[in-house]
């Protein structure tokens, strides 16, 4: 199944996320995403987790940490669609958990933590059947997301900061 399939339903504000990951099977996506993943961990690792490219702007061990706390949030919700839970899918405040974030974070402790969320991110999606892949739930503003798009998201906001991290923070990657 493709992104271009009907299986493809989430609000728009995904789109920048979604729209960075080529089309294919996305256990085998987030399989793959793990290795891009180490490789970039491996870089993040030895500079500076502390530096912000701006005054007011988050660090990088808080953008990491964002990072983890998304997927882990996504993966959730994935979980819920896959199991066809009826309530809502919750938003969340992503300055409140950066801004907790902040406190208390070793950036090679992220590094592995990070690693294995990704790791178990891909083993949940491999133990999902093809054809759940159109699930949908409904997020907490009455929108759709599909069990699919959920994967592409994951994905993509990596790679959307991987891009900060390159243009903004000046991280080789």
């Amino acid at each position: 199944m493709n992104k271009a399939s009907s299986a493809i339903r989430h609000p728009a504000f995904f789109n920048r996320y979604v729209e960075q990951v080529e089309p294919g099977k996305i256990s085998g996506l987030l399989e793959d995403s793990v290795n891009l993943l180490v490789q970039d961990l491996s870089i993040i690792s030895t500079i500076d987790s502390s530096f912000a490219y701006a005054p007011g702007k988050w660090s990088i061990n808080t953008l990491v940490r964002h990072c983890i706390d998304a997927e882990l949030i996504f993966t959730f919700r994935a979980l819920s669609i896959a199991r066809q839970d009826p309530h809502p899918i919750k938003s969340f405040e992503e300055n409140q958990y950066a801004i907790e974030a902040e406190k208390a974070y070793d950036m090679q402790l992220l590094v592995q933590e990070f690693i294995h969320v990704r790791s178990a991110t891909a083993l949940l999606f491999k133990g999902f059947k093809e054809d759940w892949m159109t699930r949908t739930g409904i997020n907490d503003n009455g929108e759709q997301m599909s069990l699919l798009s959920i994967g592409y998201i994951i994905i993509g906001h990596w790679l959307h900061h991987r891009k900060i991290l390159q243009t903004r923070y000046g991280v080789g990657l």
